[in-house]
């Protein structure tokens, strides 16, 4: 089960690595399932990860979505305040509100795709009070366990205004 609430968060920044999903501006897409469990599967196994560990700010796992340049990047690291070290990059979450999508049970991706897929194809849609404000969109791990997951996925939206 999917649950969906508007929650305001305090601005904050993940600290991580990053990859090149895709060319254009499309931040939802199926196809970056696949490569963004490559890319973090590969963080883990080369243990940078764990180099980010120290600077942690909180429990939770962290990984984010981002539009740069005419391109979507896919962060994988830790939320932090710390300068970051070298080779690793940032991505910066204003303040403001966003869309929580909360769901459990299965592989933790999986589990963020199913989350994404609602928010995109059937939240955000032209009749709902938000719309997605085009800034980074964060992953995040709840429960430490992505065999059985438990999930979130905070998009940045605006409220609609009505003429």
């Amino acid at each position: 089960m999917i649950s969906t609430r508007i929650e305001t968060k305090e601005p904050f920044r993940i600290v991580g690595f990053k990859t090149v999903l895709s060319e254009g501006t499309s931040i939802h897409n199926a196809q970056y399932s696949k490569p963004k469990t490559t890319f973090f599967i590969s963080t883990l196994e080369n243990g940078l990860i764990a180099s980010l560990r120290p600077l942690s700010e909180s429990p939770l796992g962290f990984a984010a979505i981002a539009l740069e340049e005419d391109k979507v990047m896919y962060y994988a690291g830790v939320q932090s305040s710390q300068p970051k070290p070298d080779g690793a990059d940032e991505v910066h979450f204003p303040g403001g509100e966003y869309l929580v999508l909360s769901g459990h049970g299965g592989l933790s991706r999986l589990a963020f795709d199913r989350l994404e897929d609602h928010a995109f194809g059937t939240v955000l849609n032209d009749d709902y009070a938000y719309a997605y404000n085009d800034h980074p969109i964060a992953e995040i791990l709840l429960n430490g366990n992505p065999s059985d997951a438990e999930v979130e996925v905070w998009v940045p939206v605006n409220k609609r205004t009505t003429n």
